[in-house]
């Protein structure tokens, strides 16, 4: 729910269109629908769903839960919006070329109240301007570089898309003279 609370927050703050308001509730609400899933059930939902695993996906089954869920949506909700499904599928890793909704609903996951650390919501939310939606770019650069960060200081694992992600947004960010 917490989730589900920020992300209405940022796109009322921001002036979304009702449309993308909606969109971002929906997605933000269904989001982690799979995230109780142990590791063999994640695997035989990606199989019973045709979704193709490589050898890192396979070590790194905590990144699929996103994937499982937007199917699980779709099959038990029948929402077909790949606004609201992509938004589901890349709220853990993020990807190259997201859109608003997932930029709320990546934002909303990471900053969200009930288990995120105050200071940390404070550090991710400086940028934000509500005047001006592209200050969302640099909150996932930032949010992204602290999660690149964590897991580089821990030894884990980064997801490739994770890494192309943040790659988007200085490539973005430094085009448009905001870095």
């Amino acid at each position: 729910m917490g989730a589900y609370e920020k992300a209405t927050e940022l796109a009322e703050k921001f002036h979304l269109p009702l449309a993308v308001q909606e969109q971002a509730a929906i997605a933000a609400l269904l989001h982690d629908c799979a995230k109780l899933m142990n590791s063999r059930e994640l695997f035989q939902e990606c199989d019973r769903f045709g979704i193709e695993l490589d050898e890192l996906d396979r070590s790194t089954p905590n990144t699929l839960h996103p994937f499982v869920g937007a199917e699980l949506v779709k099959e038990k909700f029948h929402i077909d919006d790949q606004t609201i499904l992509n938004a589901i599928r890349y709220h853990t890793t993020g990807r190259e070329g997201m859109d608003i909704v997932e930029k709320l609903v990546f934002i909303a996951d990471k900053i969200e109240g009930n288990t995120r650390n105050p200071l940390y919501i404070q550090k991710m939310t400086a940028s934000l301007d509500f005047r001006h939606c592209e200050t969302l770019d640099l909150t996932m650069l930032y949010i992204l570089d602290s999660t690149i960060s964590y897991l580089m200081d821990k030894h884990l694992i980064i997801h490739p898309r994770t890494i192309a992600a943040r790659n988007d947004f200085v490539t973005r960010l430094r085009t448009e003279n905001r870095l």
